[in-house]
């Protein structure tokens, strides 16, 4: 008997397509779309911040009894190196375990801490690794790691599903990522203000969503000279910036 049935390329994520393809990596960046969730991250002279939507804006529904704080996608990675994570939140948990593990076996060999961009470039290479077998899947997450580099100064990276590791001044992911990058072409500038920074990440965010964004709506995290560990702006601090953003406009009226 002859065997007739064939391995679909959409199936098996180590085969390419006629059109070089890799259709398991392509799904793994339509589940991050369609968390809907969207962030942004940009830097300065002066600083680097990354805002995102907290879980609760979401389109699906969640469970009221949920404690909203847990839900968080900013995370330390080490004391400097912080990161926001959009996708499957469960596979975003892993992708950080994976990346601070890395952070640690560095400092035990090396007795310094690593560098944001070799860290980057570490779990990039483990991403691309789930690309290689078929006992394994791409994590649906994109990572966002922001540090004060000794070298190279405030400093933006991003690696994603497909294991690519790219530095940037400013970028967005998520569902309305286009949106939010076409804002950020138009607004950027590089001698932004440690304020000016956040307050154009807050504004970014909300002409992607199109909504008047609240205080608890949005987590945001920042890195600057002056203060170079990672820090999670408390809702009160946010409020200061919305507050701002909300008089600046109401004068250019």
């Amino acid at each position: 008997m002859k065997r007739n049935d064939k391995i679909s390329c959409d199936k098996s994520q180590t085969i390419f397509s006629p059109k070089g393809r890799l259709f398991q990596v392509e799904y793994a960046f339509k589940a991050i779309e369609n968390e809907n969730i969207t962030s942004v991250a940009l830097k300065s002279d002066s600083c680097v911040v990354v805002a995102t939507q907290k879980m609760k804006m979401k389109k699906k529904k969640q469970s009221k009894l949920i404690v909203a704080e847990t839900m968080s996608q900013l995370f330390h990675l080490t004391q400097t190196i912080g990161c926001v994570m959009t996708g499957r939140i469960a596979d975003s948990r892993c992708q950080v375990t994976k990346a601070r593990n890395e952070a640690t076996r560095f400092h035990y060999k090396y007795e310094y801490d690593i560098p944001i961009d070799v860290l980057c470039r570490r779990v990039g290479d483990l991403s691309q690794v789930a690309t290689q077998h078929v006992d394994m899947r791409p994590l649906a997450c994109c990572m966002f790691l922001i540090a004060i580099d000794d070298e190279l100064g405030p400093t933006l990276y991003k690696t994603d599903p497909s294991g690519s590791c790219s530095s940037y001044r400013a970028c967005a992911v998520g569902a309305k990522s286009a949106k939010a990058i076409a804002h950020l072409e138009r607004m950027y500038r590089n001698n932004l203000s440690v304020e000016e920074t956040i307050q154009l990440a807050i504004e970014c965010l909300a002409s992607a969503l199109k909504v008047r964004l609240k205080r608890k709506d949005i987590d945001i995290g920042i890195v600057s000279k002056s203060n170079p560990k990672f820090h999670i702006l408390s809702v009160k601090e946010i409020a200061v910036h919305l507050k701002q953003i909300n008089k600046r406009n109401f004068q250019g009226c």
